[in-house]
């Protein structure tokens, strides 16, 4: 099992130059990659980007510099899942240029000294990023990034799990729309509100209804409808943020409840193909469009 923790490290000139250089990498995988596209109609893969822009890029681990075109395809294949099952509404593919990128450090790259300095290396010539390190024991994973006001050190420990035995209840969960899940187990029952989500869908609708009616009313492709448009995707960005932060944090909240109920097995509705097969008129076909089951996740933006 492992543990995260996150660590606040202000901002300093050597953090600025690593997000940049990661930023820099992430740009020209990005850039090169749509070119293969657009140029060849071919699709250039993880490993293919990561020998030819990767391999002894200046600046960063190796380890690191393929974490960077790791991310890029991961974002990638997220969105091509989702464009391919048509849940993609204001989704786009990851293409934008970079100024910053998050830094990220693999177990090879990690060293616990023993004065209690994590130290993390950024290839041979280059200086280590020296992080007094609160906890006596090595991370396994390191990811430096800006949380909007500071760059945050977030880390994975292994931790040893506990000797207790497994919770012998079982519970049942229906998943809903106004509650996110009805839980019932042999002697009790709650529910979790997904009245908060719901406010946060329907605002997300009018913010869309909104701006595609003024994008509308625009020349397609001047100043104007770039600037709306730019600031469709931003808005639009932001609640996504904030309805994936809430599901995290309503599902953790739910598993926690759960262990501490000693629940040890747990029996979820299939809600497989519900969408598909619904037909009740457009308005009511919203709802179970815009539910949220099979959610999660949560992400970092840079220093600008």
């Amino acid at each position: 099992m492992y543990l995260t923790r996150k660590l606040k490290l202000g901002r300093t000139d050597q953090l600025d130059a690593l997000a940049r250089r990661a930023g820099d990498l992430w740009s020209t995988v990005a850039k090169w990659h749509w070119r293969f596209v657009d140029r060849q109609g071919y699709w250039l893969s993880k490993g293919q980007s990561q020998t030819m822009y990767c391999k002894g890029y200046e600046g960063l681990h190796s380890q690191s510099a393929q974490a960077v075109a790791d991310s890029f395809y991961d974002s990638l294949q997220s969105w091509r899942k989702k464009r391919d099952s048509g849940n993609y509404e204001g989704l786009r593919p990851p293409y934008k240029q970079k100024r910053y990128f998050k830094i990220q450090w693999k177990s090879s790259a990690i060293r616990l000294r023993d004065d209690g300095v994590l130290r993390l290396s950024n290839g041979r010539g280059n200086d280590p990023a020296l992080i007094n390190w609160p906890s006596g024991q090595e991370p396994k994973r390191v990811e430096i990034g800006w949380d909007g006001d500071q760059y945050e050190l977030r880390c994975q420990q292994k931790v040893e799990e506990d000797g207790e035995p497994k919770g012998s209840k079982t519970a049942g969960i229906d998943v809903g729309e106004i509650h996110l899940a009805a839980v019932y187990t042999e002697d009790e029952s709650w529910t979790v509100n997904g009245r908060e989500l719901r406010s946060l869908r329907r605002q997300q609708n009018r913010t869309k209804k909104k701006l595609d009616s003024k994008i509308d009313q625009k020349e397609y492709g001047s100043r104007k409808w770039k600037r709306l448009a730019r600031a469709k995707d931003r808005q639009l960005r932001k609640t996504r943020n904030q309805i994936k932060d809430l599901l995290h944090k309503q599902s953790t909240r739910l598993l926690k409840t759960l262990h501490e109920r000693r629940v040890g097995t747990v029996v979820v509705g299939d809600l497989t193909g519900i969408r598909e097969s619904i037909g009740y008129g457009s308005k009511a076909n919203q709802r179970p469009h815009q539910w949220a089951y099979s959610k999660s996740g949560p992400t970092a933006s840079s220093p600008e």
